[in-house]
């Protein structure tokens, strides 16, 4: 499914749409260039988890932080990890547990270390604050997809 936020705050609202379809034990992968969107996008999601959206920012140097809100919310930035001999040196995801959500920024970086299937959320900036979003996911995250297909209807 391919969708188009025409600004930043379209972008943080689609992610408060799938933040709020939510059941626990989602996996979000996003990926794309930086300055894409993937943190706004995660914002969104907080929120959509009943999280202060201020306190989420990139986590690109704890590479790890935990929200707490209607689940737990995993945040986890992998720009700064060399793969996933690093991922498993460092037991990145020991701290992940119970039914929260997990959203991965640069899952390429950790694909052998992730839990298979989930979200995959590919953005990629169409210029002027806009955003191409592609989502695909596996049959137990097709809620997911289904709140992006309302937020486009609405949109």
């Amino acid at each position: 499914m391919k969708l188009t936020c025409a600004a930043p705050e379209a972008t943080a609202d689609l992610g408060a749409a799938l933040g709020a379809a939510c059941r626990g034990g989602e996996v979000i992968r996003v990926s794309g260039p930086l300055g894409a969107g993937k943190t706004v996008l995660a914002k969104g999601v907080a929120r959509g988890l009943a999280i202060d959206a201020k306190g989420v920012t990139s986590p690109t140097f704890t590479l790890l932080s935990i929200h707490r809100g209607r689940l737990p919310f995993y945040h986890v930035d992998l720009y700064r990890v060399a793969g996933p001999d690093e991922i498993a040196r460092l037991e990145l995801f020991d701290e992940v547990e119970g039914p929260g959500v997990t959203f991965v920024e640069w899952p390429e970086r950790a694909e052998s270390r992730l839990p298979p299937g989930g979200l995959a959320v590919e953005i990629r900036d169409l210029g002027d604050g806009a955003r191409e979003v592609t989502l695909s996911a596996d049959p137990d995250h097709a809620h997911l997809l289904a709140a992006a297909a309302d937020f486009s209807k609405a949109a």
